[in-house]
């Protein structure tokens, strides 16, 4: 059999999951060299982007979990993920491209972190001349047009005087240093909400006054290429006159995504439905659309149900429930299918998800521990020889 071109090798390769790519680093110096490539990383990460794949849920708070997401429910097994931080407290700040940013829980060690092939990054400590003047949050996301990976820092409160004040520093992973950036004035909401990563930007739910309804509620929109702020307007509400809802939002197939919980007289009598809406066109706020709408008597929910990611074939939507409970809600028969995954960890949890992928942070791409048996040693001559069912 002839020698395959490398580029249709590389190809066939990008295909596979990063852990038989970590083994496959020990078959050949060639493939070894090839999968360590910039360019073939950024083709497997495409691939896996594409095909939708390599899918993994996120427990955290205050320790992470990750699972396999696309195999049947009663499967989803969790474990507990080993990451560089130490105490293993975390905060998590966002994922992106098969990297997470996390944290320890004063804020201050910060670290992106790649849970597959264990590559990552210590942040250096980020000077915020008020860091305990109000609270802290951040966002994590990656800008193409520079190739880089940022972490943005908010910070917001009030002086001695009473006077508001806000600080914003990003993080370039290109210059591996933080600098000063232009603040936003408005005041950012839900002091435990990091940055939602969609379309290159971080989205925070802010409002024009101290303490307000639904009027002056706006998304503040972080641009990571121009590293400035602008507004998008939240989507139209029929009922917005209601008191007793909350807003919050989320990416959802690389959507901007709106929950809306409309709550009973107060929030702990429990949820009286929750609306997701969507924005189909990324900006334009007449693109916003309702997704779908639960009612109580479908979810049996106290507090709030957020949507996490769609399932494969798009139908149906993988829900945290209570931050303590999962579900697959069917779009078509508005039915909620709950069930227990194994391995949870007890008490309030918080979920999300990322992809695999070998994007490296840190330390250079290495081997499983694991090595193929000698009398199995594979060439690249006999590589498709022996049976792999790859879809092309």
């Amino acid at each position: 059999m002839a020698i395959l071109p490398t580029d249709l090798i590389a190809i066939i390769l990008s295909k596979l999951p990063v852990k038989i790519l970590l083994r496959f680093l020990s078959v050949c110096k060639s493939w070894n060299s090839l999968i360590k490539t910039p360019n073939f990383i950024k083709l497997h990460l495409n691939q896996t982007l594409i095909s939708n794949s390599e899918r993994h849920l996120l427990l955290y708070y205050p320790f992470l979990y990750s699972a396999e997401l696309d195999t049947h429910h009663d499967q989803i097994t969790f474990s507990e993920l080993h990451h560089p931080l130490n105490p293993q407290q975390v905060h998590l700040f966002g994922s992106c491209n098969g990297v997470i940013c996390i944290a320890d829980p004063s804020k201050t060690d910060i670290v992106l972190f790649n849970p597959i092939i264990k590559s990552y990054r210590n942040l250096p400590v980020n000077q915020i001349s008020e860091p305990n003047l109000g609270y802290m949050l951040f966002g994590f996301g990656y800008d193409s047009k520079n190739d880089d990976y940022k972490v943005l820092c908010l910070v917001q409160g009030f002086t001695a005087n009473q006077v508001f004040f806000t600080e914003a520093k990003l993080y370039s992973l290109n210059n591996n240093s933080w600098k000063s950036v232009q603040g936003i004035s408005f005041y950012i909401l839900y002091a435990d909400c990091h940055g939602i990563l969609v379309n290159e930007a971080l989205h925070y739910m802010v409002n024009s006054n101290e303490v307000g309804g639904l009027e002056g509620k706006f998304i503040a929109k972080f641009d990571l290429q121009t590293e400035s702020f602008s507004l998008i307007d939240c989507p139209k509400l029929v009922d917005e006159s209601e008191s007793n809802l909350m807003i919050q939002i989320t990416e959802l197939g690389g959507c901007l995504c709106a929950m809306v919980n409309y709550h009973k007289v107060i929030i702990l009598d429990g949820l009286k439905r929750v609306d997701f809406w969507v924005m189909k066109e990324y900006g334009n706020k007449e693109s916003w659309v309702k997704l779908c709408s639960i009612g109580q008597d479908c979810i049996r929910s106290n507090l709030q149900i957020k949507p996490i990611v769609y399932s494969k074939d798009g139908k149906r939507i993988f829900l945290e429930i209570d931050s303590l409970k999962f579900g697959w809600y069917d779009l078509e028969s508005n039915n909620v299918d709950k069930f227990t995954p194994h391995g949870l960890p007890g008490g309030a949890l918080e979920t999300a998800s990322f992809v695999g992928s070998l994007v490296l942070i840190g330390n250079e791409l290495c081997s499983e521990k694991e090595t193929l048996p000698k009398k199995k040693k594979i060439s690249v001559d006999n590589f498709l020889s022996m049976g792999f069912k790859l879809r092309l």
